[in-house]
């Protein structure tokens, strides 16, 4: 029978003074195409598809959303996270479209990222072949 020694990191200089039996370790992860993930089918809904990526995933650190917009949508909202301190940042993953923040424009693009501070005011509009957009955040969705 094999065993894994433990060395607690405080106690690296001492012998180790214990063992336990070596177990099979199952990897720990998900994977699942974007259609696979829960979706937002509430009154916000407006021609988009919202995914809760990170609570699909299982993710418990990252707050991740994908958000498949049609071509030319306007509907997504000007908006900041000044209250909750959330900075965003935003991958393009298909198509492009032009971030707009405080009279300033943005491409957005595959191959693009762009970090967005929390009190700053931003609206997406997707271009002409529509756009789907990873959002990633330092809060993670509730579960």
């Amino acid at each position: 029978m094999a065993y894994l020694v433990i060395v607690r990191r405080h106690d690296a200089h001492r012998a180790p003074t214990h063992t336990i039996p070596e177990k099979t370790i199952m990897p720990d992860i998900t994977v699942k195409q974007i259609d696979e993930l829960e979706r937002y089918t509430g009154a916000f809904q407006k021609g988009q598809q919202f995914f809760f990526a990170g609570k699909s995933l299982g993710l418990s650190k990252l707050g991740m959303n994908a958000l498949r917009m049609p071509p030319r949508w306007e509907h997504y909202p000007e908006h900041d996270h000044a209250a909750d301190n959330e900075e965003e940042l935003y991958i393009p993953l298909e198509g492009s479209g032009t971030l707009h923040v405080q009279g300033q424009t943005y491409a957005m693009h595959r191959g693009v990222l762009i970090r967005v501070g929390a009190a700053t005011k931003r609206k997406i509009v997707p271009g002409p072949e529509g756009m789907t957009l990873l959002m990633l955040s330092d809060r993670p969705d509730s579960k």
